[in-house]
């Protein structure tokens, strides 16, 4: 917390640069953090979230809350601005974030997933992501890396450089 300090008058005064939210919760707002907290099916980051409101309801301060939950000296203040500006579920959940677009439309994922189902190319036992992601390029005439190869095998559960292991039942004469 920065601390500023001001004359007024010859008397020396101490502000915080920090503005001070409040929060004020509903009884139905607390009943269902308290639930959130108790069920304990949330993300952690959720769970804390809901703790520091109600803590900050109960007219804790900051170092209060940040010292009995073992958290930054900005999290407490952080998380009472966003109350402020937009309510509980503001406060609680982050946004969606937008990441990076997808590399491949979904026909070309098919046919990624195709191509890893078929025999490996001649000289090669079976497909490994290096050659399936040469192959894929070749193609699908997109510049495309390992990685993203290797997700649409994962989203689709699929393991070709795995070899098939075959159960027999037990032989009984």
């Amino acid at each position: 917390m920065i601390i500023l300090g001001q004359e007024i008058g010859g008397d020396r005064v101490i502000t915080s640069a920090r503005k001070k939210y409040h929060v004020k919760l509903t009884d139905n707002e607390k009943r269902l953090l308290r639930q959130l907290i108790r069920k304990g099916h949330a993300q952690t980051r959720v769970i804390t979230r809901a703790r520091v409101l109600l803590l900050a309801d109960e007219g804790r301060t900051d170092k209060d809350i940040y010292h009995a939950l073992h958290l930054a000296d900005s999290t407490p203040g952080d998380i009472r601005e966003r109350f402020a500006k937009g309510g509980t579920e503001h406060a609680l959940y982050d946004k969606p974030r937008p990441g990076q677009k997808r590399k491949l439309t979904g026909a070309q994922e098919a046919e990624v997933v195709a191509l890893a189902c078929t025999d490996a190319p001649k000289g090669s036992i079976r497909w490994t992501l290096s050659l399936l992601t040469q192959e894929a390029k070749h193609k699908l005439g997109v510049s495309i890396g390992r990685t993203a190869i290797w997700k649409v095998l994962l989203r689709n559960d699929i393991k070709p450089w795995h070899k098939k292991n075959l159960v027999y039942p037990a032989y009984h004469p």
